[in-house]
């Protein structure tokens, strides 16, 4: 209805504007021919669709519509891909912001980033392992099952554990001493740092 009524008033306002142009080259003297007025108003309609706002907004809706009503009689329903767009450009926005606000609420958690220390188990209450790293930040990449390779010995990363201390947050790593003849699947390479002092 919008794309009928408006190219209707394109149509119009371009055969007057034809006619205008042929009655002043023949106020000129020059040669009068009705086939440019003729051809323009011929090519009006694709003018229209894919020239003006309201034509592009009415062959947009014609071809989303045409779309969609395929997918509907397939079995497929499908929304209309600009809204579509706009609605996965702010759930985007928004998880940006949301991991924003979290990673902001936890480094004021953790306090100062700092370099990780090893500590025994025994020290932070840690069964089963054979050395902790104590670290400021989480290490995405240390995930249960991962090998270290720290220059010539190799440790296999247990489940995380998050502690409390008075200097902030902080995120205990439990290593497991394994043989070199193991399979390795996933290697991050690792330097330790200083053992600690006998308690």
């Amino acid at each position: 209805m919008i794309g009928g009524a408006g190219f209707f008033r394109y149509a119009g306002e371009v055969a007057s504007r034809n006619n205008d142009l042929m009655l002043e080259a023949a106020h000129r003297g020059g040669q009068v021919t009705t086939a440019m007025p003729v051809a323009a108003t011929m090519l009006s309609s694709l003018v229209f669709a894919l020239a003006t706002p309201v034509g592009l907004l009415a062959t947009y809706l014609t071809l989303t519509g045409l779309v969609r009503s395929v997918a509907a009689a397939a079995g497929e329903p499908r929304g209309d891909p600009a809204i579509a767009l706009v609605a996965l450009a702010w759930r985007r926005l928004a998880g940006r912001r949301s991991r924003t606000r979290e990673t902001l609420r936890r480094e004021a958690l953790e306090g100062s980033a700092v370099a990780d220390r090893l500590v025994p188990p025994a020290r932070v209450g840690i069964s089963g392992a054979d050395l902790v790293v104590v670290a400021s930040r989480r290490k995405p990449d240390w995930t249960p099952g991962t090998v270290l390779d720290c220059g010539g010995r190799w440790f296999r990363v247990g489940e995380p554990v998050e502690r409390s201390f008075p200097v902030g947050l902080r995120t205990l790593y439990p290593l497991v001493e394994t043989p070199e003849t193991e399979v390795l699947r996933r290697i991050v390479p690792y330097v330790l740092p200083e053992a600690p002092p006998p308690d």
